[in-house]
């Protein structure tokens, strides 16, 4: 699926059209079908990915999911490294933080 593709269906999930979207983006008519021809710009992607809520990475077809913040179980993160501040969450650290979280409920 080409990007123009993801964005006629985003499009029609979300009740409008891509002249609309084109419009409401500010871009020219047929802006977006023309990429199919010519590669766009990075900034014009992320305002389609904006508008829908979804990723870039998702528009351009690196990503299957089209959520940006996809829900990560802290309980099924074996093969995950997780990151605070930019430093990595020690074994230990993430065995407290459950622990903690399942007092809660």
């Amino acid at each position: 699926m080409t990007a123009v593709d993801r964005i006629k269906k985003l499009a029609k999930d979300h009740d409008v059209s891509v002249y609309e979207l084109e419009a409401e983006l500010g871009f020219g008519r047929n802006t977006i079908y023309q990429w199919n021809k010519r590669t766009p710009s990075a900034e014009r992607v992320k305002k389609v990915a904006d508008y829908f809520g979804v990723s870039l990475d998702y528009i351009m077809g690196r990503s299957q999911n089209n959520n940006p913040h996809p829900e990560i179980d802290l309980a099924d993160t074996k093969d995950v490294i997780l990151t605070f501040e930019g430093k990595t969450i020690p074994d230990e650290d993430i065995e407290l933080i459950q622990k903690l979280l399942r007092k809660k409920e």
